[in-house]
This record gives structure tokens, C-alpha cells and sequence, in this order.
């Protein structure tokens, strides 16, 4: 079960995203974009872009909601930066089966290399390192996309980042948010409505759990 971070310390936060105008700035524009239907087979779940160990202490946690394994060999998440422009690629590699949702297997967990943390389902842990230094940018975004290409899910941290990013952008995290063991992530249903705001959170890290 996933531990939610205390109700002071997300309105902390919030109001430290307010004050900074970085998840919502003035004279950004959500935007209009044609956008997949909500995810019925693998979503990305959970993202930290940094954390105690500094700019490359990232995971980025997938997982099956559907009821028959899903085989996502070389499917591809796609990296953006602040400016939606898209720096790294990401290939999940051959032999990654997710298992049905609510059994082991059913998530795949994508480390950085200053990865802080446990990793509860270790079934599929895929270690990953990114061209730029800062990694996956904190005001960035990132998608899945299947074998035709596909965007089957994305979530971006800044609503100028408009290729990846579902509705409103999530809450990004800070230096302050570090200290908390913090990671956007999707309630314990994983619930999915194509709204990045909505459907992500500043909670405790809980990679494969």
C-alpha cells in the first residue's frame, strides 16, 4: 500500500510550486492535443526525476492494469526537456513480460544511476542513464510508446512541455520535496483519466509496490 506523504507537507510543497510559478506559471497555456484514450494495458505509473542523490537519482515506474500479461519488449519511453524537445530514448529490452495487475511481475521499475530507495517487486529492475547531465529535467515530461509508435501514456512536470503531457502538468518536484522522499505517482488503482494534475501526486517513493 502506498504511504501518502502528510497533508503539511503537500501543502508545503504546493504552496512552494505556487510561490516558484514553476508547475503553472503564468502565460503557460494547457493547450489543446490529440491524446491516446485512457490507458487499459500499461501506464507509466510513478516518476521520480531526482531525490537525495541529486539531478540522476530517477526512477520511472511502469505497470500493468489490465488482466493478461502484457509483453512490452521494445517498447520505447521517450524523454523530453522543459522546452518539449525530445533528448533520449528509452528501448525496454526483449523478455520483459508484465504480469496482470495485483500479481508479481506486474511492474517493470527503471532505475537511474544514483538510484536511492528499495524496490519492493524486483522482477523486472532496468537500469537506464540519459545523454543530458540533469537526467530526466524536474519541468521536463516522458511517454510510452508501443512497437507502431503509439503514445499509449505520458506525463510532463511543466504544461509547456506538450507532446508528453495528459491535461494539466503535475506537480514538479524540488530540493524540498528531496528531503521528503518524494515521487509523482498514481493512486493505489492507478487510476487514469489523461489528466497529469489529477492523476499524479507528491507521495513516498514506492518503486514496485
Amino acid at each position: 500500500m502506498r504511504r501518502i506523504l502528510g497533508a503539511s507537507a503537500v501543502f508545503a510543497m504546493l504552496a512552494m510550486g505556487m510561490a516558484g510559478g514553476v508547475a503553472n506559471a503564468a502565460g503557460e497555456t494547457e493547450g489543446t492535443e490529440v491524446a491516446p484514450l485512457v490507458s487499459s494495458t500499461v501506464l507509466i505509473n510513478e516518476v521520480s526525476t531526482r531525490g537525495v542523490n541529486g539531478q540522476l537519482d530517477e526512477v520511472v515506474e511502469l505497470r500493468n492494469v489490465s488482466s493478461q500479461p502484457q509483453d512490452i519488449s521494445g517498447y520505447t519511453i521517450r524523454i523530453y526537456s522543459s522546452a518539449n524537445i525530445q533528448t533520449d530514448t528509452i528501448v525496454l529490452p526483449a523478455g520483459t513480460v508484465l504480469q496482470p495487475k495485483g500479481t508479481a511481475g506486474q511492474y517493470a521499475v527503471l532505475v537511474g544511476p544514483n538510484f536511492s530507495g528499495a524496490i519492493a517487486d524486483q522482477t523486472y529492475v532496468i537500469p537506464f542513464t540519459l545523454s543530458g547531465v540533469d537526467g530526466i529535467q524536474t519541468t521536463g515530461g516522458l511517454s510510452l510508446h508501443n512497437l507502431a509508435a503509439t503514445k499509449l501514456d505520458g506525463v510532463a512536470f511543466s504544461n509547456a512541455v506538450l507532446t508528453p503531457r495528459e491535461g494539466q502538468a503535475a506537480i514538479p518536484e524540488t530540493a524540498t520535496t528531496d528531503l521528503l522522499n518524494a515521487s509523482n505517482t498514481r493512486n493505489i488503482l492507478s487510476t487514469d483519466t489523461d489528466n497529469n494534475r489529477q492523476d499524479f501526486s507528491l507521495q513516498l517513493r514506492s518503486a514496485g509496490q
